[in-house]
């Protein structure tokens, strides 16, 4: 009688166990597929830009080199003006430098842009130009709205 009950309780917790690992190696997986990943997300933005704009092989070999400079120089930018407009102001003279710093990085973007864009024009034509900036565009507004999805749905 107290082999069998022995052999009860040792059977629950190897169950609880397994299920305590499974649970875990369910929770792990679900965390990394939520995790941002930069180089499949420029894959992605490349990927759409090309079929949106109809890219050709060569067009894209010389777009997309500088077009990624453009954005390894804007990506420092974005992360100053990120935290400056999470900082929370203690008063009113913190907020007036907060803005003026902002505007500063916000005309610093545009300058960054405004060079590269000159760049890419010499390797494509200024109305695909358009188009790519365009698709752009587009790309963020799906993948935002995409994200906001997945966020409600999880709630």
């Amino acid at each position: 009688m107290i082999s069998k009950r022995c052999h009860i309780i040792r059977n629950m917790k190897y169950r609880r166990i397994v299920l305590a690992v499974c649970a875990l190696l369910s929770f792990v997986q679900m965390t990394a597929q939520r995790r941002f990943d930069p180089d499949r997300f420029k894959a992605e933005l490349h990927r759409f830009i090309k079929a949106e704009v109809r890219l050709n092989r060569q067009e894209t070999a010389r777009l997309f080199p500088i077009y990624d400079e453009m954005m390894a120089k804007q990506r420092p930018v974005f992360d100053r003006l990120r935290s400056l407009h999470k900082a929370k102001p203690a008063s009113d003279r913190e907020a007036r430098e907060m803005i003026k710093k902002a505007d500063g990085l916000e005309i610093q973007l545009r300058q960054v842009e405004q060079r590269y864009h000159q760049e890419m024009l010499k390797v494509i034509p200024g109305r695909k130009l358009l188009e790519v900036l365009e698709a752009e565009r587009k790309f963020h507004r799906q993948t935002f709205r995409r994200m906001a999805e997945e966020g409600r749905a999880k709630k």
